[in-house]
């Protein structure tokens, strides 16, 4: 066997190191990971390996569940056995390149690590282009090995040999022919055109480790999006090939493909990636990566439902992949089926949680999978709130709140930046279902800059809180240290997903303002603030959830009815019915606007409101009286 290419060879220390980190990977690969049964039916110099394949098909499957880390470990473990499958060092790279939650920016300026040029593989940061760049590196490098390798064997080598006295020269006896046949069986075969124009692209994409952030569109991101095209014109029935296609352009568009709620495609980009996926799929219903990609396509479009098959597809085929079962839920909200939000995402931490059990390397809180997993819960208590589940989006916020907490932070300070926001899930939900009292007496963060969502977020609800029970002067005083808060300049720094707390508190502080100003019956001034403050809401960059997780419409609209402004009330909660469907605070809104018109015209409307309001308050965690659009209105 040839001698194996590694660029940079790592110390004997190193060496030595990474190779007990994966004989650890290995042991936990080895545990009950049940991710499906898919398997890429073709893959150069595997098949002969058990183990191997093994290793190999649970790296794909990790790969696309988005376990990206877990994934690159285990395509290591596939090469420690075949090093010449050139396609799990293609994948190595793609796991530690760009994707659809972790690009551009935020993914360039984060990920150059030059130490990790000379690291062995399991020593380096992840993800990291200089990981990403020495394994597509080495994929082109072992193809062009094995063409010289059967160059040499098709010309015998450059050589003629000399045959024995009596013989034909070349001739050989049948004990040479069987250690030839045995020779070429262990010999690594040609990889296939397919895996070469793949891994030809996928070098595109990682061969500039380091490059200008603002400029990584231009030489890198986009050359890849159009060499996967070439690929995939040959080659539209391979799966991963039609997948590669997909994502490298949905990457370019992140969390803009259309325009929200018009459903307007963005760019060309988007009608194509639609073409892609759907074709696809009519070949490959079931592969986890295209549903993956089609529930991210159609959640910002017109019409999010036409995900629901790749969604039943995700829900039930891959019972370990707990990002692959919370992913239907991005539509769940958006067709209104808010216990079915619920449930899945609680399935999803179920399967996180085993999954941060048999590998807290790869999923655990310092891990990247980690951010995941706390969108889980993120995602439960949001689809609890829009539902009027009091008691479900309390205990799945409290239980977040052991994992994600003052004094994990404290250990690990660096990673408030983009964990620290899932702090204050049980405020939500103490907002939403006006529990005032309560609110009063939550204890503040003993180091409000470290805890600085979770601070302001206390700030802000105990502001409404004393607004609703009258106490106008102190709601004021919370204000200000609310607003003490929200301008320290590291909320500019910090982010929920896709929006960053500087935004979210700014939105947070009109409403505040509109709140108190109602109580001090300054009328017109607070529909003014709630109406900018719905503006702004809607502003926010596109997510699931949304940034601001009670939508604003509720109060604004049941304020406006409380005041007897019945029409604008009607198309408050008529607007909030078309991003929220069924959602029951809006229902009720309506309804009684509604009422009060009193009108022949609405009585068939009102019927039909009803039975869907009493249908969705039938699930089974539906525990709230929901009698207001919003715990901050008055109940007759």
């Amino acid at each position: 066997m040839m001698t194996i290419k590694q660029g940079v060879e790592p110390s004997q220390h190193q060496q030595l190191e990474g190779d007990n980190i994966l004989s650890t990977i290995r042991q936990e690969a080895r545990e009950a990971f049940n991710l499906g049964t898919y398997q890429r039916r073709n893959v150069s110099n595997l098949d002969h390996n058990a183990e191997a394949r093994a290793y190999f098909d649970l790296g794909l499957r990790l790969m696309l569940s988005y376990q990206h880390e877990m994934a690159s470990k285990a395509f290591l473990s596939c090469l420690a056995l075949s090093p010449y499958c050139v396609l799990a060092h293609g994948f190595i790279a793609l796991c530690h390149s760009p994707n659809y939650n972790f690009k551009g920016e935020a993914y360039y300026e984060s990920t150059n690590h030059l130490e990790d040029i000379t690291q062995h593989d399991l020593l380096c940061m992840f993800p990291s282009q200089q990981v990403a760049d020495r394994h597509s590196r080495l994929a082109v490098e072992k193809i062009e090995e094995l063409r010289k390798l059967h160059r040499g064997k098709s010309t015998g080598g450059g050589k003629k040999g000399k045959g024995k006295k009596g013989k034909k020269t070349g001739t050989t006896s049948k004990e040479e022919e069987k250690s030839k046949r045995d020779d070429d069986d262990e010999r690594p075969t040609l990889v296939s055109d397919a895996e070469a124009q793949l891994l030809t692209a996928i070098r595109v994409l990682t061969c500039v480790p380091g490059v200008d952030s603002g400029l990584s569109e231009d030489i890198v991101g986009r050359p890849y999006a159009n060499a996967m095209r070439k690929v995939y014109e040959k080659y539209p029935e391979d799966p991963e090939i039609a997948y590669c296609l997909a994502e490298s352009l949905m990457v370019l568009n992140a969390w803009n493909l259309y325009e929200f709620p018009s459903g307007k495609p963005y760019s060309p980009d988007t009608v194509e990636v639609r073409a892609v996926l759907e074709r696809a799929l009519k070949i490959h219903p079931q592969h986890a990566g295209l549903c993956h990609m089609y529930v991210h396509l159609s959640e910002m479009s017109a019409h999010p439902a036409l995900a629901l098959e790749a969604c039943s597809h995700l829900r039930a085929d891959f019972p370990h992949a707990g990002h692959l079962i919370h992913m239907p839920t991005h539509i769940d909200v958006l067709v209104g089926d808010y216990e079915s939000c619920v449930e899945y995402n609680c399935l999803a931490i179920q399967a996180d949680q085993f999954a941060m059990k048999i590998s807290p390397s790869t999923a655990g809180k310092e891990s990247f999978y980690f951010g995941y997993v706390v969108h889980d819960y993120h995602m439960a208590v949001y689809g609890a709130i829009l539902g009027g589940m009091e008691g479900k989006g309390m205990e799945v916020a409290k239980e977040l709140n052991i994992l994600v907490n003052e004094e994990m932070f404290g250990e690990f300070p660096y990673l408030t930046s983009y964990l620290e926001t899932y702090s204050a899930l049980e405020i939500h939900v103490m907002i939403r279902f006006g529990r005032w009292r309560e609110l009063l007496e939550v204890e503040l963060p003993k180091d409000p800059r470290l805890m600085l969502f979770r601070a302001a977020s206390i700030r802000f609800a105990r502001g409404l809180a004393l607004a609703a029970l009258g106490s106008v002067e102190e709601a004021k005083t919370e204000a200000e240290h609310f607003d003490e808060l929200r301008k320290d300049p590291d909320a500019e720094f910090r982010i929920l997903h896709n929006n960053t707390v500087k935004d979210l508190l700014a939105v947070d502080s009109v409403m505040l303002r509109g709140e108190i100003a109602y109580r001090e019956g300054h009328y017109e001034i607070a529909f003014n603030q709630l109406r900018r403050a719905v503006d702004m809401q809607d502003k926010l960059n596109y997510d699931e959830p949304w940034g601001k997780m009670q939508p604003i419409r509720h109060a604004l609209g049941g304020l406006l009815l409380e005041q007897g402004h019945i029409d604008e009330s009607e198309r408050v909660f008529r607007d909030d019915l078309k991003l929220h469907p069924k959602n029951p605070w809006a229902l009720v809104g309506l309804i009684k606007c509604l009422e009060l018109k009193g009108t022949k015209c609405c009585s068939k409307e009102i019927v039909d409101l009803r039975e869907t309001l009493r249908t969705q308050r039938e699930g089974k965690w539906a525990d709230f009286d929901v009698g207001v659009a919003c715990e901050c209105c008055q109940r007759n």
